[in-house]
């Protein structure tokens, strides 16, 4: 895995982590006002992966991702993708959890 930070298509930085085959696995889940701040959030998050309660939920239609919370209420990250059930959701949640601590990166 691979933390990427970097302006999105509006010109907005952000970070994102992506796994060995370059696919998203995790965002920021909004944008931030520079690239240094893009670029601390994402080393927080990866020296904090494990701190976050991650949450399931769905959209209508079924989908279904997780989402990072801090304690305070900050929303950290957001799953790269929907998933087509709850149990999906809740391993790619898992996966992030125990290995962005080990991805590439700030």
């Amino acid at each position: 895995m691979k933390f990427v930070i970097e302006a999105n298509l509006a010109s907005k930085p952000a970070w994102w982590l992506l796994d060995d085959d370059d696919r998203v696995v995790a965002w920021a889940g909004r944008t931030f006002v520079s690239l240094a701040h893009a670029d601390q959030a994402a080393h927080d998050f990866r020296v904090n992966a494990d701190d976050p309660d991650y949450r399931i939920h769905t959209k209508s239609g079924g989908s279904w991702r997780w989402t990072a919370w801090r304690s305070e209420g900050v929303r950290v990250a957001v799953s790269g993708d929907w998933f087509p059930d709850k149990a999906a959701a809740r391993d790619a949640a898992r996966r992030v959890q125990q290995q962005a601590c080990t991805a590439i990166g700030p």
